[in-house]
C-alpha cells in the first residue's frame, strides 16, 4: 500500500511537472489532465473524420477550414478514422452538457460529447494545444494527452455596450469569435441607454430614426460640448432585425447565446428622446453625446402613465421574437426618483396601487415589465438595486455593485449572475490612473483574477454564473475594445469554467503570457499595463516622501530615473528598498524587463502627483 502511495504521489507530481510546460498552458485549466510519452504529428495528412449523424456535419466542416487555417494546409475529410492522424468525434451520452473527452494519441485524435457543444468546448481545448505548439515553418508534435472537462457554469458571459458607442455586426462577430475560442458562452448586449438606442423596433421607428443618433463628439467622455444649434445628429447607428437574426445565427454556430438588455426605467433619454410623451416632463431632449452638458435631461420614463407599458410590451414583443434566448434583461439601476416625485401621473399610481413612496413605485414598474417578459416566454434579468419593495422570484439578480446583492437574492431563492464592479468590470483602467483616461478606478490583471464566483455566504444551487461587463463610454473603437478585454478576459474564462484547483496568481501568469502570442496572431489587441512598474509613495522619516516600485507579475527587473531621461537596462535597478526622492527632480520614469527584453511602456509620473498621493 505505502508503494502505491508513493507511485501515486510520483505520477501527481510527473503530472504537474509536464502540466506546466508551455503546450499544457490552457486557458481555462481542464478539470483533469494526463500526460502519456507518445506523439502525434498534425499535418496536411491529417483528416477530419465526419459523424455518421449528417446534422452535425457542418458544425466538423467549421472546424475543417478552422484547422487549415492554422495548418496553411487543406485538411480532407473522410467518413472513416481507417488513416493514420485522423480527428474523431464520438457521442457520448452520459456526458454532462458541454462536457467533453480529448484524448490525444500516437495516431489519432478523438473527442466525445452527449451534445454538439461539447465537441466545440473539446475541438477549442485541442486547437489551443496545437497553436500553444506552433513554430514558424514546422509541423507540430502534439504529446499524448488525456483530457476530462466539464464548466463550473452555465453563464460564462461578457457584456458589451454598445449603447454608449456603437459597433457594427462585423466588429461583434470578430468579438464573437474571441469570446467562443475561450469557451464564454453569453453575448450580454446592452442595446439602450442615454446615449443610443440600437435596436430597430418596427412598430416604433423613431427609436431608430431619432434615438439612434446623437451629435459628433470626439475625446474624453466627462464634459463634452453641448450640442450647438442646428448642428445634426450623425453618428451613431442601429442593428435591424435582420442584423440580429444574422449576428444570433452566427454566435449559435460558436455556442454563444446572445442576450438583449432594454435599459428601464433610467438610462432612457435615447427612448425619451424618441418619444417624449413617454417622460413625466414631456419635453423634447437630445440623445445625449457626453455626460454631463444638460443637468435638465430626462432620463426616466413615466412610470405612472398606460402609455409607456404599451410601448415596452410592443419593444418586447418584438425582441422576444428575433432573440431565441430564453433571457431578457430590463435593466432596472440607477433610477433618477425626483421625476415621479413632481409627477401627478406618478403620484396617482402610488396611490392606485397602495404604494408607500417613489422607492415601492420603481418595484412596481420592475414587476410590471418582468411580467411583460414572463408572457413573451422569457425570463427577466434585472440589475440588482436594494429596493423597499419586492420583486418577482422569477427576475434574475444581475449583482454589480459587489458580491453582496447575490449572497442576498440567492438566499431568498433568486437566481443570480455576478458581476461585481472592482473585481469584473472591463471598462475600469489597468495601469496607473494617471497614465489612464478611463473613468471611475482601477482593475488591474491581478486583480481580476481573484473574482471568486461562488462568494462565502451564497447559496450555490442558485448561482447561475457571472460575467465580465464593459461599459464602452470610454471605448470609442474596435481595437481599445479588444484593449480592454484582453488579457482579463482570460481571468474571467478561467474562474467561469474551470472546476479544477486554482492555481497561484504567479502560475496563472505563465499561461498569460503563453497566450498573447496567440492574440497577436488573431489580429487581437491587449493590453501590457500588467507589466507595468507599479510605483507608490508614502510618506517616512521626518515627512518626507519616500517611493517603492512594485510589479504585478514575478519574474521583472525595474529599471528607473528621476534625471528626466528614459532609462533602460543600464540605468540604476530597483533593489527593494524604499527610494529617496533627489532634490529637484520633478518625474520619476520606470520601465520593466525581463531578462534583456523589455516588456513594459515607460512610465512617467510627476513628483508632485506622487506627494500628493502620499498626503492622501
Amino acid at each position: 500500500m505505502k508503494n502505491l502511495f508513493l507511485a501515486l504521489a510520483c505520477a501527481f507530481l510527473a503530472y504537474n511537472a509536464k502540466a506546466q510546460e508551455k503546450e499544457f498552458l490552457l486557458i481555462p485549466q481542464p478539470s483533469h489532465l494526463v500526460v502519456g510519452t507518445a506523439s502525434v504529428k498534425i499535418n496536411a495528412l491529417t483528416n477530419m473524420v465526419l459523424p455518421k449523424e449528417k446534422e452535425h456535419q457542418p458544425l466538423v466542416e467549421h472546424f475543417r477550414e478552422q484547422l487549415s487555417a492554422i495548418l496553411n494546409a487543406d485538411i480532407k475529410t473522410t467518413t472513416s478514422n481507417r488513416t493514420k492522424s485522423s480527428i474523431s468525434f464520438y457521442v457520448k451520452k452520459d456526458l454532462a452538457k458541454e462536457a467533453y473527452h480529448l484524448d490525444i494519441t500516437k495516431n489519432n485524435v478523438s473527442i466525445s460529447a452527449s451534445d454538439p457543444s461539447g465537441w466545440f468546448y473539446g475541438w477549442q481545448t485541442f486547437i489551443q494545444l496545437l497553436r500553444l505548439k506552433l513554430e514558424n515553418g514546422k509541423e507540430p508534435i502534439l504529446k499524448e494527452v488525456s483530457i476530462k472537462d466539464e464548466p463550473k457554469f452555465g453563464w460564462r458571459g461578457l457584456m458589451l455596450d454598445v449603447s454608449r458607442h456603437f459597433f457594427n455586426k462585423d466588429v461583434i462577430k470578430r468579438y464573437i469569435d474571441q469570446m467562443a475560442k475561450y469557451k464564454f458562452n453569453v453575448l450580454h448586449l446592452h442595446l439602450t441607454d442615454n446615449q443610443g438606442w440600437r435596436l430597430e423596433i418596427k412598430q416604433l421607428p423613431k427609436l431608430t430614426s431619432v434615438g439612434a443618433w446623437r451629435v459628433p463628439r470626439t475625446g474624453y467622455w466627462s464634459g463634452m460640448p453641448a450640442p450647438e444649434p442646428g448642428e445634426k445628429a450623425s453618428y451613431g447607428g442601429y442593428y435591424s432585425q435582420e442584423d440580429i437574426k444574422e449576428l444570433v445565427a452566427y454566435a449559435k454556430q460558436r455556442f454563444v447565446d446572445i442576450v438583449p438588455e432594454i435599459d428601464l426605467p433610467g438610462h432612457s433619454l435615447a427612448f425619451v428622446a424618441s418619444y417624449p410623451e413617454i417622460s413625466c416632463t414631456k419635453t423634447p431632449q437630445q440623445v445625449l453625446a457626453g455626460d454631463p452638458w444638460n443637468p435638465k435631461r430626462t432620463n426616466v420614463v413615466c412610470v405612472g402613465n398606460d402609455s409607456t407599458y404599451t410601448k415596452i410590451d410592443q419593444i418586447i414583443t418584438e425582441i422576444a421574437a428575433i432573440f431565441p434566448s430564453k433571457y431578457i434583461h430590463i435593466g432596472g439601476d440607477e433610477v433618477t426618483r425626483n421625476y415621479w416625485s413632481n409627477c401627478s401621473v406618478c403620484q396617482n399610481r402610488i396611490a392606485k396601487e397602495g404604494l408607500r413612496n417613489v422607492d415601492e413605485l420603481q418595484s412596481y414598474f420592475v414587476n410590471q415589465v418582468a411580467k411583460i417578459v414572463l408572457e413573451k416566454g422569457k425570463t427577466p434579468i434585472g440589475w440588482y438595486e436594494t429596493l423597499e419593495k419586492g420583486l418577482d422570484s422569477n427576475i434574475v439578480q444581475m449583482s454589480w455593485k459587489d458580491e453582496k446583492g447575490a449572497i442576498k437574492s440567492s438566499n431568498e431563492g433568486k437566481k443570480v449572475i455576478l458581476t461585481p464592479a472592482f473585481l469584473t468590470y472591463l471598462d475600469f483602467y489597468q495601469g496607473d490612473p494617471y497614465l489612464e483616461n478611463a473613468p471611475f478606478t482601477v482593475n488591474r490583471l491581478s486583480n481580476s483574477y481573484k473574482f471568486d464566483p461562488l462568494p462565502a455566504g451564497i447559496n450555490v444551487q442558485n448561482v447561475i454564473g457571472g460575467q465580465g461587463s464593459l461599459w464602452t463610454e470610454q471605448v470609442p473603437n474596435e481595437r481599445k475594445l479588444q484593449f480592454m478585454t484582453w488579457p482579463r478576459g482570460f481571468t474571467l474564462s478561467e474562474n467561469l469554467w474551470s472546476k479544477a484547483p486554482k492555481l497561484s496568481w504567479t502560475d496563472f501568469s505563465k499561461k498569460i503570457e503563453a497566450h498573447l502570442p496567440i492574440l497577436t496572431a488573431d489580429s487581437t489587441n491587449f493590453s501590457n499595463y500588467f507589466y507595468d512598474a507599479i510605483i507608490s509613495a508614502k510618506k517616512g522619516q521626518n515627512d518626507e516622501v519616500v517611493l517603492n516600485i512594485d510589479t504585478e507579475i514575478p519574474g521583472l527587473t525595474v529599471y528607473y530615473s528621476f534625471d528626466d531621461t528614459d532609462p533602460d537596462q543600464f540605468y540604476p535597478k530597483y533593489g527593494g528598498a524604499a527610494l529617496a526622492i533627489p532634490k529637484g527632480a520633478k518625474t520619476i520614469r520606470a520601465v520593466s524587463y525581463k531578462g534583456s527584453v523589455p516588456k513594459s511602456r515607460i512610465v512617467r509620473l510627476p513628483i508632485a502627483e506622487l506627494k500628493r498621493r502620499a498626503k492622501l
